[in-house]
């Protein structure tokens, strides 16, 4: 019996053995793969670290590349002009001077399998897994990097690595001998969009968003300003009942302008002292933001900022501005209430009369002193956003950044023109003794203001400060308006506010019906429309459904203003000139969709906005627009002759 348990104890020890083997096996082979993916995770890991601690990319200013990018690329006599006031370079020469480390340029650009073209596939292979570790985390995200070797994951993105630098190769680097060939309108950085495409976005984000907005349009018209922290609006029943209201109804020019500016800059040191930092404010400082650094691994030096470039205006002239555009918006505010039976008007006295209306202040300031310059205009805009590059004696030097989008006009040849976007508005440019002098020089000091609708949601009045860099110098798109057309056109400002701010109210716009009631450029070219009976502003991209609700909102408001009656000047003065507004918005050209018998006009409006090229695109959509300008007046010219033959001359 024992022997029988032996043996069968015996027998069951051997598959018992092999189970135990089969499992210890694995599990020492687990823990070793396990610490060896684990070393792979950390040599992927430490080594992209080392790679991105080095940067993958340097500036290489010594050298002619045999290919270059062209982007942005300047106008030659733009940059010499300014080459003595401000040192420039396109977005194109800054990016042609970048090389990879270890990088050859004699490398053929064209063979795939050259050492230039492994080494570019190499390092944005690197990129990638460098922005997976920055997705997921380090810990995640590396221990994905080992897979990464393993055939399958590397070809995919090695095929992705090698699809960007083929279209590099073949699509953006231009050979330097053949630069003299190069097609100013393929310039890399112009969008191959049509403004009906772009504009169509915005109509559906309209269709499919609801307003986005704290307080309605309405409301920040009666405060008078948007989009600033500190204003120089007072909450009607603030929490710290000591804290002055900057603007008194009636506001007593002589005893309150000073004193609100004042006022202003007190409310923003004690902003600044709440929020832990320094006292920063100086009423004389036109610095800007510090440029900051956009990627120091793949675009060494390259900064978002606009280096030692200086404002146009003093700190202590831009709360100047903002002031007369709030008096002039609260002002305009008065039309609504007018309409709406309120009585509780927001008055500026000055030199003893009382000022209801925002012409009847411009009247007060022009009596008692002041001169003043009304003009639409328009510059290119860049949205806030600029580019500069560090050189490495410190020294800035700027690139400067522009929108290029397609007219939708193209030549025979089918060479598209293009448009940069703009920001047009109402000039309105004040001098005298609220204003003031330099004790210095002698010379006034800066007071520039304008009417637009603005991007945060409000139609109104905002102060007309910028960078002071060469391409976003204001262009007169008309001349100067004399002083009947100034006060007509102050008026129709208000009045053309009170139906933007009323639509984008009521029908609880995105960002106040910015985009699709039309943009700064449409404000400013109503109303330039209205008082000259024509408009240089381009482009124009109010839309035919809300051009339409603008012209109802100003029948209404023409409509409500004969119910009330009143043969008064000013009255009388604003129902012409809101019938004026109504026919403007009914007869408005747009640029949205292009057509044959709007061309001569688009061409004479684009002319009028790009007198000076700053960029070569520019230039060439120029001749690009005559040339289609004389197609259509020979084509007309033919088309009236040959009626003329046929009808027999009748």
């Amino acid at each position: 019996m024992s022997r029988f348990v032996g043996s069968l104890l015996g027998y069951l020890a051997t598959p018992y053995q092999v189970l135990r083997v089969g499992i210890t096996l694995p599990i020492i082979g687990a823990t070793i793969f396990f610490f060896h993916y684990k070393a792979a995770i950390k040599r992927q890991k430490d080594k992209i670290n080392e790679r991105l601690a080095r940067g993958l990319v340097y500036r290489d200013t010594v050298s002619k590349p045999e290919r270059v990018i062209k982007a942005l690329e300047l106008h030659p006599t733009f940059a010499r002009v300014h080459a003595s006031s401000c040192q420039m370079c396109s977005l194109g020469e800054y990016l042609s001077t970048l090389r990879f480390f270890t990088d050859n340029d004699k490398d053929d650009k064209n063979d795939k399998d050259s050492p230039r073209t492994k080494i570019l596939e190499k390092e944005l292979y690197l990129v990638m897994a460098s922005l997976l570790m920055q997705a997921f985390g380090e810990s995640v995200g590396a221990a994905f990097l080992p897979v990464l070797g393993m055939k399958p994951a590397e070809s995919l993105f090695q095929t992705i690595s090698s699809k960007i630098v083929s279209y590099i190769v073949a699509k953006i680097l231009v050979e330097t001998s053949t630069d003299t060939d190069w097609d100013p309108t393929k310039d890399m950085a112009a969008m191959p969009f049509n403004v009906s495409e772009i504009m169509s976005f915005v109509n559906l984000n309209q269709k499919l968003n609801i307003g986005n907005m704290e307080d309605s349009p309405l409301k920040w018209m009666e405060r008078g300003e948007i989009a600033y922290n500190p204003s120089y609006d007072t909450p009607a029943a603030p929490e710290d009942d000591e804290e002055d209201v900057l603007l008194p109804n009636p506001f007593v020019v002589e005893d309150h302008f000073e004193a609100a500016i004042l006022g202003l800059e007190e409310r923003i040191r004690s902003s600044q002292r709440e929020k832990g930092g320094e006292c920063t404010y100086d009423p004389g400082d036109r610095s800007v933001p510090e440029p900051t650094p956009i990627n120091r691994v793949i675009l060494p030096d390259l900064y978002l900022g606009f280096g030692d470039a200086k404002n146009t205006h003093t700190q202590r002239e831009r709360l100047r501005n903002r002031l007369f555009a709030v008096l002039l918006t609260k002002l305009s505010y008065n039309y609504e209430k007018r309409i709406q039976d309120q009585d509780d008007y927001f008055i500026v006295r000055m030199s003893g009369t009382d000022c209801t209306f925002p012409d009847e202040f411009i009247q007060a300031l022009c009596d008692s002193g002041h001169s003043i310059e009304v003009c639409p205009r328009s510059t290119t805009t860049t949205f806030g956003m600029g580019a500069c590059v560090k050189e490495a004696d410190g020294s800035w030097t700027q690139i400067p950044i522009a929108f290029f989008f397609r007219t939708g006009y193209e030549s025979g040849r089918q060479r598209p023109a293009y448009w940069h976007a703009l920001h047009g508005g109402i000039d309105l440019k004040i001098e005298g003794p609220l204003v003031g002098v330099d004790k210095i020089t002698g010379v006034s000091n800066k007071c520039g203001i304008q009417f637009y609708m603005a991007i945060e949601g409000m139609c109104g009045w905002h102060s007309n400060d910028n960078i002071d860099v060469p391409w976003t110098q204001a262009v007169s798109t008309t001349r100067v308006y004399d002083q009947e057309e100034a006060l007509a056109a102050v008026r129709m400002s208000g009045i053309l506010a009170c139906a933007f701010n009323q639509i984008g109210t009521e029908m609880n716009l995105p960002f106040g019906g910015y985009g699709v009631l039309g943009v700064c450029n449409d404000t400013a070219a109503i109303i330039d429309f209205a008082v000259r009976g024509e408009t240089n502003m381009y482009p124009l991209l109010s839309t035919g459904r809300f051009l339409m609700h603008i012209a109802k909102s100003l029948t209404r408001f023409h409509d409500g203003l004969l119910r009330k009656g009143g043969d008064d000047d000013e009255t009388m003065k604003i129902e012409a000139d809101t019938l004026r507004l109504a026919f403007t918005a009914c007869n408005m050209q747009s640029d949205i969709h292009c057509s044959p018998n709007q061309m001569i006009g688009a061409a004479k409006r684009y002319a009028s906005n790009y007198p000076n090229a700053y960029f070569q695109i520019s230039e060439d959509s120029q001749e690009v627009m005559k040339e289609i300008s004389k197609q259509y007046v020979d084509l007309e010219s033919k088309i009236s002759k040959n009626l003329t033959v046929g009808t027999g001359g009748k």
